[in-house]
């Protein structure tokens, strides 16, 4: 068995993840356990999107592809995997299904709010960016990163609700840009994979893990022809922060609608949200960085 750390979380795998943080132990009680075994593939008659179907309770997520195999998600603490066949568990895209998509699911089990976003530490202070697929938000994470501020995750965020409030929890290691923002960045040990062709961008392994962070400050990504910040209403807010929930299309089915929107309604409370504009002009993002952490300071 291998043991990793992600998501504040100790994991004990029968597969080997090798994005994410190792950890020499076998003696401390896994908080999810990754293993294999049968699952019963979704039926057929379920309609599915990009070859995946998937089936939902209150307590476990069934997913089948249809190139890799069939998981279950249940408990908030176990994967089960059953791959077609060994060449499908040696593929980098089973490793990151668990690694991003089903450790999401056992993260919304566990009552967390997994967001497709990027996040970073400023200070102790945890800021995370939204917006649609291709807003940056993996560059911006990046340039945060490149300025000495700590990378939380640039893909599924996890915000655990703590006593004190709303805090980020450090995910997967790994940021994942594009060439031209890596080569602006002057990010020169990015990799990129390989093995196969479905991803294009390339990968840079962040060497430091942060601490959980407390959440201050949320930031919608959106084009503009300088460097601003300006508000947005409450029910922007809150749209914005339910479009961008990784589970959304679950709700009904594992009956989490109304915490759901509580947890929304929290962060909106606790915490400032702005609309960042910037240019696509990778050369100006020490000056989004110094925005943003002069934003952070002020609370």
């Amino acid at each position: 068995m291998y043991y990793y750390s992600a998501y504040d979380l100790l994991l004990r795998s029968a597969f080997e993840l090798a994005e994410l943080p190792a950890v020499n132990t076998t003696d401390v009680e896994s908080d999810v356990d990754i293993v294999q075994g049968v699952v019963n593939p979704v039926p057929e008659s379920v309609e599915g999107t990009g070859g995946r179907r998937i089936s939902a309770t209150t307590d476990a997520v069934r997913l089948s592809y249809e190139s890799v195999g069939s998981f279950l998600v249940k408990n908030g603490d176990r994967i089960i995997c059953d791959p077609l066949n060994e060449e499908a568990a040696q593929r980098e895209f089973f490793r990151r299904l668990i690694e991003n998509e089903l450790l999401g699911l056992i993260l919304y089990q566990r009552e967390h709010l997994v967001l497709h976003a990027s996040a970073v530490s400023v200070d102790e202070k945890a800021a995370i960016f939204l917006g649609p697929r291709g807003a940056g938000k993996s560059t911006t994470a990046a340039a945060f990163g490149a300025e000495g501020y700590s990378v939380l995750e640039d893909d599924v965020v996890a915000i655990r609700f703590d006593p004190d409030g709303p805090t980020v929890v450090p995910g997967v290691p790994q940021l994942r840009l594009k060439s031209d923002a890596a080569t602006a960045l002057r990010l020169e040990e990015t990799t990129t994979p390989s093995e196969e062709s479905w991803y294009e961008k390339r990968m840079l392994r962040i060497k430091e893990i942060p601490d959980p962070t407390p959440l201050r400050g949320c930031y919608l990504l959106a084009e503009g022809e300088t460097c601003t910040l300006e508000p947005i209403t409450g029910s922007e807010q809150l749209l914005n922060l339910i479009s961008r929930t990784q589970a959304r299309g679950l709700l009904s089915d594992t009956e989490r609608s109304p915490a759901h929107f509580q947890q929304c309604a929290q962060v909106i409370e606790t915490t400032p949200f702005r609309l960042l504009r910037r240019p696509q002009d990778h050369e100006l993002l020490p000056s989004l960085v110094e925005l943003v952490v002069g934003d952070l300071a002020e609370y």
